[in-house]
């Protein structure tokens, strides 16, 4: 029987940890791609010792170098089913127009993750892949964000996963998008516990990670998925949307009608 193998970007902590776990406690051999030594070490001994087998690769998911290097190891573990593009975040420092180092949250937050897939075509088109992208809710915000950079990749991710759905016919890859709001990680955590209540109230709240780790596996899992884009907020269900939907501004007038 052939092993079959999924990679977790980022997959050693917070978000990334959880969704290694999923996989690996159902029968994937997982490759962590992060740069985080000791957490990944501590993870791989963690579910080896369940029985479960995940393996850690080196991996700067902002660099292309590294991406390819990543896929060609993939590569020789066996059959990869999964592609999990789960890193990214913001960049320490200053944002765009002051920083210059935006671009690079461009290719941690978006063309890292479309090289990633991009690789992954050879490798699992023959028997069939998922991949799922986490895009973020700034992506599908309308109004001012503290780093447009970010903001604008995480856009992309959602418009790229739309316009590879054909995917599933020209390679048997199913692509899905999954887009949290802010997730109760442990930083979260810490800066909502120090916010007024009415800006608790304001942030639309925290999104349990174990649903978000969950939504994303059963999207990966779902033979039936292809193009969805599935939002997480506090305190509801995960629900699709169609990002070219929208309502026009109220009070607006059909040019046809005049």
């Amino acid at each position: 029987m052939e092993t079959e193998v999924a990679v977790v970007t980022g997959g050693a902590g917070g978000l990334g940890q959880l969704i290694t776990q999923r996989l690996a406690q159902r029968g994937f051999v997982v490759a962590i791609a992060d740069i985080d030594r000791d957490a990944a070490a501590e993870l791989t001994a963690e579910l080896a010792g369940q029985g479960s087998r995940a393996l850690f690769i080196e991996t700067d998911a902002s660099n292309a170098d590294d991406i390819r290097r990543l896929m060609a190891e993939v590569a020789s573990l066996g059959v990869l089913k999964i592609l999990i593009n789960n890193s990214g975040g913001w960049l320490a420092g200053s944002q765009f127009p002051e920083s210059d180092q935006w671009p690079r949250c461009l290719d941690l937050n978006l063309l890292m993750p479309m090289l990633a897939a991009q690789l992954a075509i050879p490798l699992m088109s023959s028997r069939g892949g998922s991949i799922v992208n986490i895009s973020s809710s700034a992506g599908l915000a309308s109004q001012a964000y503290g780093s447009p950079e970010y903001g604008a990749a995480k856009a992309g991710l959602i418009r790229f996963t739309t316009s590879v759905a054909d995917w599933v016919e020209r390679y048997h890859i199913r692509v899905n998008c999954v887009v949290p709001h802010w997730i109760g990680l442990a930083r979260a955590i810490r800066e909502f516990e120090q916010m007024t209540a009415r800006d608790r109230v304001n942030s639309g709240g925290l999104v349990d990670p174990e649903v978000v780790a969950d939504t994303v596996v059963d999207l990966a899992l779902d033979q039936s998925s292809a193009g969805r884009i599935v939002v997480l907020r506090a305190h509801r269900d995960p629900y699709d949307v169609d990002p070219a939907s929208a309502d026009p501004p109220e009070g607006s007038v059909d040019k046809l009608s005049r």
